[in-house]
């Protein structure tokens, strides 16, 4: 009983504390269910009139579980605040006609990634004297974000955001939209010179604009990740990052021609061109975008990771290795639902690889879903049965399974 109210207590916390505090919870849980079985084991000698025998020491596989637990959870712990050091989370719920300006004036805005989360109702002013790594708006709703600072990585990412403008007058090379399929989500930028391209998933409502020009509107309710290129002419071409989707035409060479002689857009209807197969140089630069989010990645900036990864994609969109690091990057920083869809990915391109079912399997426990979790880590342990870490983490699906339910299915 002390057990399931344990876990009930665990619930709610956020997305990100949900995979961050995945060893606490095992270790209060391995802790908790040690002290029942002391209780249990205390009420059996008594009845039997062996009180005052001695008590016999836990399993030794039992404790060295825990004692791994726990050098793991001070591991996440370091990690958190090293973090906390590179990020910076700001929301504002109440909703306010006064601007919120932000500045290099407070030094704790400098040299970091600034997560704009949840906010609603509010107007947002980055100074030009501020100096970003990247930013992130999520889950915003009638915001308005106004960037007249430098982005160093010139990376931009909206998520879960419905009703927002945001207004570039700094160069943004590469921003990210997904799920962004609600309220209109426009992307302003005040010269065409800073416009860049647009990697999205799911956004319908999405429009990028230019003084003087129409508004474009390339977003797609479709669940594959596309990359819109922006063209000399002002238009955008849109093309499919995951080979296989077929339900959105794919245009041949258009990452290439920035001269503005695009191919015309085929009609949707249309059968796709077969793709023609991945040049050997574009194999060596993807996977050398790879090895440059490893590095990211050994020094935990799962951000900069994540840039990497995707940009191996676009080179090479059969690289499973890049698939499955982009999906431990967004494990890392709290979005299962995207590691999720890389690690299915992953799993398609390569379904002999362990540790792609394996992320799955991570992604789905930490959207607390561990009826789809087991499967996937029992084919992990299946193509990987030496591997500890795929069986310690089977067991804790199961346990929480039987103390929380099997969450949502499919």
């Amino acid at each position: 009983g002390k057990v399931a109210q344990l876990s009930s207590q665990a619930a709610h916390t956020d997305a990100m504390t949900n995979y961050n505090s995945w060893d606490k919870k095992a270790e209060e849980l391995s802790k908790q269910a040690d002290e029942e079985d002391k209780e249990e084991k205390k009420a059996a000698d008594e009845a039997l009139g062996l009180q005052d025998g001695p008590e016999g020491p836990p399993v030794a596989k039992a404790k060295q579980m825990r004692e791994e637990m726990g050098e793991h959870s001070d591991g996440r712990k370091k990690f958190i605040a090293k973090q906390e050091e590179r990020e910076k989370v700001i929301t504002h719920t109440e909703p306010s006609e006064e601007v919120i300006v932000l500045s290099g004036e407070d030094e704790t805005n400098i040299g970091k990634a600034l997560r704009l989360r949840g906010s609603r109702g509010v107007t947002y002013h980055l100074k030009s004297d501020l100096d970003l790594l990247k930013l992130f708006v999520e889950d915003c709703r009638d915001v308005k974000v106004r960037i007249s600072c430098r982005v160093t990585t010139s990376f931009m990412e909206v998520v879960r955001c419905s009703d927002v403008e945001i207004r570039c007058e700094s160069n943004m090379q590469m921003t990210q939209c997904d799920e962004c399929n609600k309220g209109p989500v426009v992307v302003i930028f005040s010269e065409p010179e800073t416009i860049g391209d647009f990697f999205h998933q799911n956004c319908l409502s999405l429009e990028v604009c230019v003084p003087g020009r129409a508004a474009q509107k390339f977003g797609s309710d479709r669940a594959a990740q596309m990359c819109s290129k922006h063209m000399s002419s002002g238009e955008y071409v849109t093309e499919a990052v995951v080979r296989g989707e077929k339900e959105f035409p794919l245009q041949l060479g258009a990452a290439q021609n920035r001269g503005g002689n695009e191919p015309e857009n085929r009609d949707a209807n249309e059968p796709e061109a077969e793709r023609p197969p991945c040049e050997e140089t574009k194999w060596a630069e993807a996977e050398a975008k790879r090895e440059e989010g490893n590095n990211a990645f050994r020094s935990s900036d799962f951000l900069q990771a994540a840039v990497f990864y995707t940009e191996a994609i676009r080179l090479n969109e059969d690289l499973h290795l890049a698939w499955a690091n982009r999906a431990q990057c967004f494990l890392r920083t709290g979005d299962p639902e995207r590691a999720m869809k890389d690690a299915t990915r992953c799993t398609e391109l390569a379904p002999d690889y362990a540790k792609g079912w394996f992320r799955k399997g991570m992604a789905y426990h930490s959207m607390e879903r561990f009826a789809m979790a087991i499967p996937a880590l029992l084919k992990a342990e299946e193509l990987d049965p030496k591997n500890p870490q795929v069986k310690d983490a089977i067991k804790m699906a199961q346990l929480m399974a039987r103390n929380k339910g099997p969450g949502e299915m499919e």
